[in-house]
């Protein structure tokens, strides 16, 4: 007999599945095999094994890992028992780098989101985000205190990542000019 566990849900930014399969009856071992191009650590025949997906698997999204068990007396053909780990993508922020503009000016803030993640918002000073903070392609217009004190900076946080994903941050910094004046 083999028993691989119940399914697991990852996400592709470094997480492995942790493996508890049996084996039972005239098994004396098992042996892990992949749907997918992972690697099991410390070795295939580990009962305990730690399974890391690898890129390809992390974009198919699940991956079927079967074990098979070793040793039984012939006749008795081996058991297989499967595990589904589904592994959803981790999320991304860019947010295009770091601006300069002039006191009279909004910054144009070109943010991406992606990966697991749908959305995105900004967060960080207390100017204004137009049309709003959740256009990841917003105007920021700095407040008065961020003119005076000649920058602020801003965080574009994603939204909708599938679990146990976190969200993943991105900052830049602005930095305002004073607007010459003549006397």
């Amino acid at each position: 007999s083999a028993t691989a566990g119940g399914n697991q849900t990852i996400c592709s930014s470094g997480a492995t599945a942790g493996l508890g399969g049996t084996v039972g009856g005239g098994a004396t071992g098992g042996t892990w095999s992949s749907s997918g191009t992972g690697t099991f650590a410390p070795s295939t025949t580990a009962l305990n094994a730690i399974y890391t997906p690898s890129v390809a698997d992390a974009s198919t999204g699940t991956v079927t890992l079967t074990l098979s068990s070793t040793g039984q007396q012939s006749p008795c053909a081996a058991a297989t028992a499967h595990v589904v780990v589904t592994v959803n993508m981790a999320a991304t922020a860019s947010t295009g780098g770091n601006q300069t503009i002039c006191a009279n000016q909004s910054a144009n803030l070109g943010g991406t989101v992606g990966g697991g993640a749908t959305g995105g918002i900004w967060s960080g000073g207390t100017g204004t985000f137009n049309p709003s903070a959740i256009a990841t392609n917003a105007t920021y217009t700095p407040s008065a205190a961020e003119i005076s004190a000649g920058t602020v900076t801003l965080t574009l946080t994603t939204t909708g990542q599938q679990g146990p994903c976190s969200a993943a941050t991105a900052q830049l910094a602005v930095t305002i000019q004073a607007i010459p004046q003549i006397t």
